[in-house]
């Protein structure tokens, strides 16, 4: 059976402030927060990229922009809350 190799992983190089800035950290706040988590340098870095990246990118595929006119008549003649009322709604999706 042939033995199959994993890639490796990919590398880059961070280079810590002298002090901390806007944008970056000094080697003696990385030290704090390695401390204060009981991370190593690699995951201290590795939970800012990921919480960034939470917070920046989406989650979930772009779609074609709101629900047209036609979509939303569509979607509220296929609801079993078209008989309902207007005024017992309290909150709208639309």
């Amino acid at each position: 059976m042939p033995r199959t190799t994993a890639k490796p992983a990919a590398k880059f190089l961070l280079r810590l402030r002298e002090r901390d800035t806007p944008t970056g950290v000094s080697e003696a706040t990385v030290e704090k927060l390695m401390k204060a988590t009981g991370l190593s340098k690699t995951e201290v870095a590795h939970l800012a990229l990921k919480q960034m990246a939470g917070r920046y990118l989406p989650f979930y595929e772009q779609d074609d922009g709101p629900l047209t006119l036609d979509q939303i008549r569509a979607i509220r003649q296929a609801s079993s809350a078209t008989d309902t009322p207007e005024e017992q709604f309290t909150q709208r999706i639309f």
